[in-house]
């Protein structure tokens, strides 16, 4: 971790000011790097003005809008801590985090005035300020204008710059306290990896901002090393591939989820499209569709960077780095960023063979302290943050994750994966999504249930899935249900949620 860091912003506004810094795709706005100085400063004296001081968290409810990167620029010039929302979640679940956190402040869009007003009414916050709001609320433009400016200074490495809320699928959402020098020691990482330091880098972010994978990734990375940032207000599949092919933006990097790449390849034209400077794509996690995505991506001459990681850990922990088509294909997360350590245990907490499955802890620089508010969490152990992954290396230093540890099954007291089932029977025929999931099973304790998305007038029986599992998998790992659906559900980060699946299962049995 760097003893020292410099506001990014500021340093690039002397090195590169006429240089873009950020731009709107929808409005074609755009900033320098001496533009987007001039309002970060200002802007964080206004902030300073309304009493926002060292350590106080300021929530953010918007759409992706050069806005929100202001705002949370000009808290880390305060030491103030940025605080994303998910708008996607509802006032009650965001109240529970605004009461958790104790913010401040709330700045926001007029897009979420309503959930706001939701948010609001159950737990008043001091200070709010919108864009394109109702004329009650303090415009930020206003509040903007009259700041005095706030001049640079060092960042402290040890100091909290943002706070991330987790999904919560499993649980109560916890707030993942992510440091300045975690920032940095990412964005070093990924300059190994992923070309981030290179001085033409132009990412096209597509996800939300309050999500690590969209701020976190590429966006954070590629402006610490002076890059541009173009973004999109929510993702359109169309207005995206109008973006990446257009020679005049130049978009190099590339962020998303995989169900944005699935639709992605899956509009009319995709076969023949021509990237004129794309070269770094990635995503995390890995699926049944992840073959047929990155064959299609490397058939367009761009090879997808396959990763894992999660919030807490930067976030990225490995990186498909190289192009390495037999890897890819064989569900590879890539292999460990510098900076990084990584360890595989057994349930006794022992270090596993080489090549076996092991619960997956990481420590380094990038790696988070610790959550808000607690800070004896289970997850912490000493230096290293227990992931609840399970997973192995090969002997090339390869990452797969063959399933969460909560999520592993126990039939006839063999441990079963879903994930690595769900990879055997990726090419299903007539499959278009599928997911595997552990249910309770008289004679076996729990089996697996196999949960499939058909092809239009496709049919798969349970006899079809056995006979095409045979060789492929060991006997006690083949699917003893099976329940086709038209949709598997998904929660707020597009991960397929299994409990709801256990459910549809149950009640479908009813």
């Amino acid at each position: 971790m760097p003893d020292i860091l410099t506001d990014w912003v500021h340093y690039h506004s002397v090195r590169r000011p006429d240089s873009v810094a950020l731009s709107q795709a929808e409005t074609g706005e755009t900033l320098t790097w001496i533009a987007l100085e001039r309002r970060v400063a200002a802007l964080a004296g206004a902030l300073r003005a309304h009493g926002i001081e060292k350590g106080a968290r300021v929530a953010v409810v918007a759409d992706n809008d050069l806005r929100v990167l202001e705002t949370q620029f000009a808290c880390f010039r305060i030491g103030a801590v940025f605080m994303p929302l998910n708008w996607r979640l509802t006032a009650v679940e965001l109240s529970a985090q605004i009461s958790d956190s104790e913010p401040s402040a709330v700045v926001h869009d007029g897009t979420w005035s309503k959930l706001v007003d939701e948010i609001l009414a159950a737990r008043a916050v001091e200070h709010r300020l919108a864009w394109d709001a109702d004329t009650a609320i303090p415009n930020y433009e206003n509040v903007l204008a009259a700041g005095s400016p706030v001049p640079a200074g060092l960042l402290e490495p040890d100091a909290v710059a943002q706070l991330l809320y987790t999904s919560g699928t499993t649980g109560r959402a916890k707030g993942v306290l992510i440091t300045h020098g975690m920032m940095a020691t990412h964005a070093v990482n990924l300059a190994h990896s992923s070309r981030v330091a290179e001085p033409d880098c132009h990412h096209l972010n597509i996800v939300p901002w309050f999500h690590a994978g969209g701020l976190n990734v590429f966006t954070n990375p590629i402006l610490y090393w002076g890059g541009r940032v173009t973004t999109t207000r929510r993702f359109d599949t169309q207005q995206t591939l109008e973006l990446l092919v257009d020679p005049a933006l130049g978009i190099t990097h590339l962020c998303g989820v995989l169900q944005m790449y699935e639709w992605m390849i899956r509009t009319d034209g995709f076969a023949t499209i021509e990237f004129p400077a794309l070269h770094t794509v990635l995503f995390g996690g890995w699926s049944p569709a992840t073959r047929g995505v990155y064959r299609a991506f490397r058939d367009r001459g761009v090879r997808l960077q396959l990763g894992y990681g999660a919030t807490e850990l930067g976030p990225l922990v490995t990186v498909l780095s190289q192009a390495n088509d037999e890897a890819a294909e064989n569900g590879s997360s890539g292999t460990l960023l510098p900076h990084t350590q990584l360890r595989l245990t057994d349930a006794s907490g022992n270090e596993v063979e080489p090549g076996d499955a092991g619960e997956l802890s990481v420590r380094g620089g990038a790696v988070t302290p610790g959550y808000w508010g607690s800070p004896d969490d289970e997850a912490l152990d000493g230096e290293w943050f227990r992931t609840g992954d399970a997973g192995r290396v090969d002997e090339h230093g390869h990452l797969y994750i063959v399933g969460r540890i909560k999520e592993m099954y126990r039939s006839g007291g063999e441990n079963v994966y879903p994930a690595e089932v769900e990879d055997a029977l990726v090419d299903l025929p007539g499959v278009r999504d599928l997911a595997v999931v552990g249910v309770p099973d008289d004679q076996w304790g729990e089996v697996g249930l196999l949960a499939v998305v058909l092809d239009h007038g496709a049919s798969l029986t349970l006899e079809d899935v056995h006979s095409y599992a045979a060789g492929r998998l060991a006997r006690f790992k083949f699917p003893a249900q099976l329940l086709i659906i038209d949709e598997l559900p998904r929660s707020a980060t597009d991960k397929v949620s299994r409990p709801a699946l256990r459910h549809q299962f149950e009640s479908a049995r009813a």
